[in-house]
């Protein structure tokens, strides 16, 4: 997803949504952790691409999946946007257009 994401690179400005609902089960500490681990990967294509992230989750052990993304956006030097559950995922989608609408 990374690699169709930050393709050919125009230099228009870009965003990556990661979110979703509140999880009953799921570890969203573990899984963020996968996450990072990816973005780390692509973080030179993420920065050519001019990405912008934004981050919603909710669930078990939230907060520490949280923290770990907003960790990852202070080392990055990607913009990095991080939310919980009191964050609307239209709200977060709305975010994301206006970055890049703002940009045009």
């Amino acid at each position: 997803m990374c690699t169709c994401a930050t393709a050919d690179p125009d230099g228009r400005k870009r965003a990556l949504i990661i979110g979703g609902g509140i999880a009953n089960f799921t570890d969203v500490a573990a899984t963020f952790s996968g996450i990072i681990r990816a973005l780390r990967e692509k973080e030179s294509n993420l920065k050519a691409a001019r990405m912008h992230i934004f981050v919603r989750r909710g669930g078990p052990n939230y907060q520490t999946g949280l923290a770990k993304m907003r960790a990852l956006g202070e080392e990055f030097g990607v913009p990095l946007e991080v939310y919980g559950p009191e964050a609307t995922m239209t709200g977060i989608c709305k975010q994301a257009i206006e970055c890049i609408v703002d940009e045009a």
